[in-house]
């Protein structure tokens, strides 16, 4: 889908909002069962300020048109405080922007759509990430950073094509970032009770379940 730098800004705008409400300076914890060997595992997953540009796919410019590198947050507080002009940015020459842009407002809702996650089977050139999570319709693509991943592109497209060993995602759990404990149950496979399976001590001592009630049938 084509769109125009009305339309971008429009969106980049919206989605800003929704990003600094649900994912801006937190934390998630995507609890997994391992296809190749059923065994649980986790990554875990930071969305910071910086991230936001990147996933929008639009570049900030100068008054020349030359690109503006390192401008990640000042893109970000623009779009928060509704400052950003269609004169500064434009869309990338590869062709990408359209779709991290179509992509981009299911970002906003990434603990609710995510289904699946695996290591990333390196098919798309213009697609360079460690990781997907997501569903057969949407991915998002995680790069490593030291001890956790951050979001660093997405895709309209069924993740089981992005990843040669698909597990099914348990749980996610969310924290603020300068917390320890990741306590917000913010998504449990349907039909799974947390209290009944048997958790790797290494996750067992990142969470807390105390709240945490079976509904009979999680979605």
């Amino acid at each position: 889908m084509k769109y125009t730098k009305e339309e971008a800004k429009k969106m980049v705008l919206n989605c800003a909002k929704q990003y600094r409400k649900r994912l801006s300076n937190k934390k998630f914890l995507i609890i997994y069962r391992e296809r190749q060997d059923n065994c649980i595992r986790c990554i875990e997953v930071a969305f910071y300020e910086r991230n936001y540009q990147h996933l929008t796919g639009v570049e900030l410019i100068e008054r020349d048109g030359r690109v503006l590198h390192n401008q990640s947050v000042n893109f970000y507080r623009k779009c928060i405080e509704n400052k950003l002009s269609v004169n500064e940015f434009q869309f990338k020459k590869d062709g990408t922007t359209y779709l991290k842009l179509a992509a981009l407002p299911s970002i906003m809702n990434i603990t609710k759509i995510t289904k699946i996650t695996g290591d990333y089977n390196n098919v798309r050139p213009y697609l360079f990430v460690d990781k997907v999570v997501g569903n057969v319709n949407f991915c998002l693509g995680l790069s490593r950073e030291g001890d956790h991943y951050v979001p660093s592109s997405a895709l309209l497209e069924d993740i089981k094509k992005l990843t040669a060993f698909p597990s099914q995602v348990l749980a996610i759990l969310e924290k603020d970032m300068d917390t320890e404990i990741y306590s917000v149950i913010k998504h449990v496979a349907k039909g799974l009770n947390l209290n009944h399976i048997i958790l790797p001590d290494k996750i067992k001592a990142k969470i807390c379940l105390n709240d945490y009630i079976y509904k009979g049938n999680e979605l």
